[in-house]
């Protein structure tokens, strides 16, 4: 039967190009779609979830890095360390700013790459420099490409002249990106003279986090914030602003989609109502005739499915270099439930019609 179905899907070459063609386009809109979705839910607090930390330690109120301001001195630190169950505790700074640069507003959050406590280091530098030099400056790769900043290139950071050493990844959150610079640069941007923003706390294995957090804010003076609930405090903004328009767009591909593909195989079906009658004529029975059905169906399906997952991955690909914020993650998992969601949709809309092909008179296709 599979291989009848086959033959008769290819026997009209312009018929099986449409057929094919309307599930691959369909395809490769949700692919695109749900691409884009994962890709920016992944990215938006990468590089806070790469910083090694138990909790953020923040001035009282400072609740994420951009809209309340925190400000800690040094000798927090000695009593930070003090504290049972605090196996360490690093300072952080960093802090938002803006300039211009060949006429456009540029936002970055400048950190201090801190090599001597290991800290504020790029999440992963992708081109260029891993470490920066006093005078130099990472930023990322988004940022760089869409604001045609390159390596080698010189841009205005707060009255320093600072030379761009390398391109990052993970640190861009769509209105600004992280950007990294010495310590004794980022100090002489951010103004933190004997201060720091944060303090990254890391407890001891055997000890009790929460009943280090409480020792820790018994100090009215910080707040102690678990790393996931500061990855989140620091997206909120984006993942309640722009991922649902990104979600509402994902749902409306995933309708369209599928209703291209059920009507391009719902069409193709019918469409061969003659050659179902010529089958039953020569004794294929009913049972045989449902499986050629849905065999012809499949395999349209899974060539669609195939040649629009590979669309898809050329257009995200091609799409990335020409416009940086396009940012995806094709997901073996997304690319697993779009594929059944295909062939489920494509079996369908094979077997609606199928009760009308069952009940053809092959003698009344012969008098056609």
């Amino acid at each position: 039967m599979l291989f009848l179905a086959i033959k008769n899907l290819v026997q009209e070459r312009a018929r099986l190009l449409i057929s094919v063609g309307g599930v691959a386009f369909s395809v490769l809109l949700i692919m695109s779609i749900q691409g884009l979705y994962q890709g920016w839910s992944n990215k938006i607090g990468e590089y806070i979830r790469t910083v090694p930390a138990d909790y953020w330690i923040t001035q009282t109120g400072a609740t994420d890095m951009f809209h309340t301001p925190s400000v800690l001195p040094l000798a927090v630190r000695d009593k930070l360390t003090g504290i049972e169950g605090v196996a360490s505790a690093k300072p952080f700074s960093g802090r938002r700013v803006a300039f211009a640069h060949n006429g456009r507003d540029i936002n970055l959050y400048i950190i201090a790459d801190d090599t001597e406590n290991n800290v504020g280091a790029p999440a992963r530098v992708v081109e260029g420099k891993t470490v920066p030099d006093k005078g130099e400056i990472i930023i990322d790769r988004v940022v760089g490409r869409s604001e045609n900043i390159r390596i080698g290139d010189t841009i205005p950071v707060a009255g320093k002249e600072l030379k761009v050493v390398g391109y990052s990844e993970g640190g861009y959150i769509l209105s600004f990106s992280f950007a990294f610079t010495t310590k004794d640069d980022a100090e002489s941007i951010l103004q933190l003279p004997g201060a720091t923003n944060f303090f990254l706390v890391t407890v001891k294995e055997d000890a009790d986090a929460p009943g280090v957090a409480s020792r820790i804010e018994a100090d009215p003076a910080v707040d102690a914030i678990t790393k996931d609930r500061f990855v989140e405090n620091n997206t909120n903004i984006v993942r309640d602003t722009f991922l649902p328009i990104i979600l509402v767009l994902l749902l409306i591909g995933v309708a369209v989609g599928m209703t291209v593909i059920g009507l391009t195989i719902f069409t193709s079906t019918i469409e061969k109502a003659r050659e179902y009658g010529v089958l039953k004529a020569i004794g294929v029975s009913n049972r045989q005739l449902y499986t050629v059905v849905v065999e012809q169906a499949v395999t349209a399906a899974v060539l669609g499915y195939l040649v629009g997952a590979v669309l898809a991955m050329a257009v995200s690909a091609a799409a990335g270099n020409y416009v940086p914020e396009f940012i995806t993650e094709i997901r073996p998992l997304d690319a697993g439930w779009i594929f059944g969601v295909t062939l489920v949709m494509a079996i369908v809309s094979s077997l609606l019609p199928v009760r009308r092909l069952a009940r053809i008179d092959p003698a009344e296709v012969f008098r056609a």
